[in-house]
């Protein structure tokens, strides 16, 4: 890994807890994925202050890919810009600016990774499932930190026929669906 992202990273889990990082093995995972499945197209949901994108942006420097990364929050986003600048994989992220369902999406995706407001995760589902390639992963954090927040997403997402689904122990939890 580039010493320009590793530094950035370390920054940032040192600093960013104030702003609900995901935990270091989830965007090692992250980045793993992306790099097995040879991912070209990612689309997060809820960039807060770019760890995450970071950790995917730097597997898609490998994979040929783009990251479309999705921030409502306007000191988040100046923020996650910034990182993304120290980090120098700017040329791999798009940054979009909104509230996710309401944000119109340039593209069709191999990966959908959520991390927002937990509640919407269903309404966040049903906006993006339709962006998304035959065989495409969605990796919902939180799975475990957040059960209750994310009961109904659990129920939709192991009850939708389009998807099959797995619950992960990975740092605060991932729900792991695949499109079939």
């Amino acid at each position: 890994m580039d010493k320009k992202v590793e530094k950035t990273l370390k920054k940032l889990e040192e600093t960013g807890h104030e702003f609900w990082i995901i935990p270091h093995e989830t965007g090692e995972f992250l980045n793993n994925l992306i790099r097995e499945k040879n991912i070209k197209c990612v689309l997060e949901v809820g960039t807060s202050i770019g760890y995450s994108g970071i950790w995917m942006a730097e597997a898609l420097s490998h994979t040929g890919g783009k990251l479309y990364t999705l921030e409502s929050h306007n000191e988040r986003f100046e923020k996650a810009k910034n990182h993304f600048e120290e980090a120098g994989l700017t040329k791999y992220i798009t940054q979009l600016k909104g509230h996710a369902p309401d944000i119109e999406i340039p593209d069709m995706f191999d990966l959908l990774f959520l991390d927002a407001t937990k509640i919407e995760y269903v309404s966040y589902i049903k906006t993006f499932l339709f962006h998304m390639k035959k065989g495409g992963v969605i990796v919902a954090d939180n799975a475990i930190s957040h059960r209750k927040e994310l009961a109904e997403y659990e129920k939709y997402i192991f009850n939708s026929p389009q998807l099959k689904s797995e619950l992960n122990t990975l740092g605060t939890g991932i729900f792991i669906s695949t499109i079939i």
